[in-house]
């Protein structure tokens, strides 16, 4: 879940910057208002997700190492049958 919403929230970024560049070219400021909306519910979701993970790990690793594993998934995508946590049917 937070790698996803991760991922939704580089996109919200991407639209925000877009709409800064809209909003500065004398356009209205709704682009950047979405993209800002957008970034806020990623936040919330990667933040959530990552908290879930770590709770569900018997012996956790500290913030900083799942905090550079989840960036590290977010930009490096496995192909589905590279998971780990499938099981082999």
């Amino acid at each position: 879940m937070a790698v996803w919403a991760l991922r939704l929230g580089y996109v919200g970024l991407a639209v925000s910057a877009a709409g800064l560049i809209v909003m500065l070219s004398g356009f209205t400021p709704w682009v950047l208002a979405v993209g800002e909306i957008v970034w806020l519910v990623a936040a919330a979701g990667t933040v959530t997700g990552f908290l879930w993970a770590r709770h569900g790990i018997p012996e956790s690793p500290g913030y900083w190492s799942m905090r550079i594993m989840l960036i590290r998934d977010s930009i490096h995508a496995r192909s589905p049958g590279s998971r780990s946590d499938q099981c082999g049917v």
